[in-house]
């Protein structure tokens, strides 16, 4: 008996899905655009679904940034011949945003920068067991 996730992975290895891959892929991945910039950028499928996450570490882009780009370069033909205008469609999702390209969705999630205080928190904590809460410690 074939379940809900049986068919979206199936969708998953279709010829549309590979091919709208390899053109967001190419779109991001082999020009200039914002996540140039970025560090370790990742595009993996979803748990659930047949669509895939894009994330990526760094203070920038943000995700106006690279929702931005994603709509710039599908209506600029000169810009890139990958897409076309309205072919990229944009829809608030669970804790990120859904960018819906020909159907196939990817979910754009930045993923946070680790602060130097957030590291120094975590060396007292393996040193000594305590989490210091620099909040709490200034209020007493």
């Amino acid at each position: 008996m074939a379940t809900a996730d049986d068919e979206a992975r199936a969708r998953r290895h279709d010829p549309h899905t590979f091919e709208v891959l390899g053109r967001v892929a190419a779109l991001l991945f082999d020009t200039p655009g914002p996540l140039a910039e970025c560090l370790s950028p990742r595009l993996y499928p979803t748990l659930t679904g047949s669509g895939y996450v894009l994330s990526w570490h760094g203070v920038a882009p943000t995700v106006d940034d690279v929702a931005d780009y994603l709509s710039t370069a599908a209506a600029d033909d000169e810009m890139t011949t990958v897409l076309r205008p309205g072919d990229v469609r944009f829809k608030p999702g669970h804790y990120c945003t859904v960018a819906e390209v020909r159907g196939v969705q990817f979910h754009l999630r930045p993923d946070p920068v680790i602060r130097p205080d957030a590291y120094a928190a975590m060396g007292e904590y393996w040193r000594t067991g305590k989490l210091p809460f620099p909040a709490a410690a200034a209020r007493q």
